[in-house]
């Protein structure tokens, strides 16, 4: 939230430059549909960046995946205007920025954050009530036990795989954190994006 507070002040004290960047390379990489829709715009505007159509399509495409109805009257309106040539180079950079900045791809990541976070506990007693570890997190003020730590992780990990199934329409997929399978995951997240290309 504070990086969104930032880039929109920058972008209303006219910084295009460093406000593209921000949206670009903190924001739309989370899956931030508004910074998504908004490296659209200034590409379609020419602000902090060459004006270029195509790309603004494709951004515009990438924030309106999850059916937001502002966001597909400006990607439907700007695809009515680019020619058959235009359309097709902007296929080609939606399914590019697809594989990088989808809903899909951006869970499967967190979800094998957290996988690979519950693989490195240690000790005997990490399931247990009583922990061997304490986790300082200074960033916040907060010391958590190693049970309380890996517990909200495996909740967070739960809380993904059951919107990985949501999102992706895995009817089948098992969403107990102690059954996941990665791979298996990365290869339906795969066949989808291959599907919608």
């Amino acid at each position: 939230m504070a990086t969104q507070r930032r880039v929109d002040e920058l972008f209303d004290a006219g910084n295009y430059k460093r406000a593209f960047f921000l949206y670009r390379n903190e924001l739309a990489p989370l899956g931030d549909k508004y910074a998504q829709y908004m490296v659209g715009y200034m590409y379609l505007s020419g602000k902090g960046i060459d004006e270029d159509y195509v790309a603004a399509s494709a951004w515009y495409r990438l924030a309106a995946e999850r059916g937001t109805r502002e966001f597909i009257a400006v990607r439907d309106q700007l695809t009515r205007n680019l020619t058959d040539e235009q359309i097709f180079r902007s296929d080609a950079l939606y399914s590019k920025l697809r594989r990088e900045y989808c809903d899909l791809v951006i869970l499967l990541s967190f979800i094998k954050r957290d996988v690979s976070e519950l693989q490195i506990k240690t000790g005997t007693r990490v399931n247990s009530r009583s922990s061997p570890i304490l986790i300082v997190e200074t960033r916040i003020g907060r010391v958590r036990t190693g049970f309380d730590y890996y517990s909200g992780i495996r909740d967070k990990l739960e809380d993904r795989l059951r919107l990985l199934k949501e999102v992706g329409d895995f009817q089948d997929l098992e969403i107990d954190p102690d059954h996941v399978n990665v791979h298996e995951l990365e290869r339906r997240v795969e066949a989808r994006l291959s599907f919608g290309e």
